[in-house]
């Protein structure tokens, strides 16, 4: 074949994924590069959630660390700032998220299936001084999954893994982490019952693992974090239109192959349709932080629903 024929053909197969990108459906998936901000300390290498809080990005360890929340700076993304729970442990800390009242710490890591003390830690987000580190004693919800009947240890084989929470002003949604079969269901908990069962209210296909999430309560904007299982590809999701009763899960995928090998984890807004997402060490990335502008796509959303 020649290669003036060869050229004009792989154009022509590319012009319908353009297009469809432009139209904004959801036929195929953005590629999307988020900006590297920094590599983050040695003290937090196993970053697991996030959210944001008087200028600075809080964070946690997951599996086996202590039961802190580290403050960091956002120019130099060195820790500045420690709050220890003092009547708790990190037994599989996995998320992090607030509604501007209290902070929630998912402590659900369920890798093997088996974890019948799933808990979520709450404490009143004033109790953080604004500066200086602190010891606080919090709050846990405890709870279970409603469709979950067995509980053998199945490492990385069953859907009951959990590794990201969102706060809206009357519940606390989970999202599963589907290490079966790459889908992830959202559950509804209340945030004032400290001993419940959460219920199953959505759901989708999300090809790939769910690590965390947060939601802009103005919006009305949920977004999601992840990666395809064993190849540590990340992508990221924008839900618009979500509401309390979980229904409205329409959504916008994107992908980022030119992050391969890195290890997602955690999410926040910080700023009007910005974000925050951080990684872990992996065999091949070290823990850092980007940020995900997602404002062109929030505005045309916008404007679309003022059509």
């Amino acid at each position: 074949m020649k290669k003036g024929l060869l050229f004009t053909l792989i154009i022509l197969a590319f012009l319908p994924w353009t297009k469809a990108q432009e139209k904004g459906t959801t036929t195929h998936s953005p590629i999307y590069l988020p900006q590297l901000k920094a590599e983050l300390p040695k003290e937090v290498s196993e970053t697991s959630g996030l959210f944001f809080h008087n200028g600075r990005l809080w964070t946690h360890n997951d599996s086996g660390g202590k039961p802190i929340l580290f403050a960091l700076d956002t120019t130099d993304f060195q820790v500045v700032q420690k709050v220890t729970l003092s009547n708790v442990k990190n037994k599989d800390w996995e998320d992090v998220c607030t509604d501007g009242e209290t902070v929630f710490i998912g402590d659900f890591g369920n890798n093997k299936g088996n974890r019948k003390d799933l808990r979520i830690y709450t404490f009143p987000l004033s109790s953080i001084p604004a500066e200086g580190d602190t010891f606080l004693q919090v709050d846990s919800i405890r709870f279970s999954f409603a469709d979950q009947t067995n509980f053998e240890k199945r490492k990385q084989a069953h859907d009951f893994d959990c590794e990201a929470v969102f706060a809206t002003e009357d519940y606390l949604y989970l999202l599963s982490k589907g290490w079966e079969t790459g889908t992830t269901r959202l559950y509804r908990l209340s945030k004032n019952e400290r001993e419940q069962v959460a219920e199953v209210v959505n759901g989708f296909d999300s090809q790939g693992l769910i690590t965390g999430a947060d939601y802009d309560r103005e919006k009305h904007i949920l977004a999601i974090v992840g990666y395809v299982k064993d190849i540590w590809k990340p992508f990221m999701y924008l839900i618009f239109d979500f509401e309390e009763d979980g229904t409205k899960l329409s959504n916008r995928r994107f992908e980022m192959p030119q992050l391969s090998g890195t290890q997602t984890e955690g999410i926040c807004f910080f700023d009007d349709g910005r974000c925050y997402v951080s990684a872990e060490t992996s065999p091949t990335v070290t823990t850092r932080v980007f940020v995900a502008d997602f404002r062109k796509w929030i505005e045309k959303e916008l404007k679309n629903k003022e059509k």
